[in-house]
């Protein structure tokens, strides 16, 4: 008998961090660079806004992290 419930679950990444993402392909490879825990990190942040304009501050800001090869959040 196997147990679904610890397979990690399918990255979602936010429209608005995909579309700044588009605008620097160096950030966008060091994101699929990091493991689906880093990844749910940065979606789950900028996804978690309830605010349209919230998620795209977030998602500015997630760039430039990426941009600085940052693993983890630290805004």
């Amino acid at each position: 008998m196997t147990d679904d419930s610890n397979k990690s679950k399918e990255v979602i990444v936010p429209d608005e961090l995909a579309v700044v993402m588009a605008t620097d392909t160096e950030a966008a490879e060091f994101f699929a660079s990091l493991t689906d825990g880093y990844k749910r990190g940065y979606c789950d942040w900028v996804g978690g806004a309830k605010q349209e304009a919230t998620r795209i501050t977030r998602a500015g800001k997630a760039l430039i992290m990426l941009q600085n090869k940052q693993k983890t959040l630290k805004t």
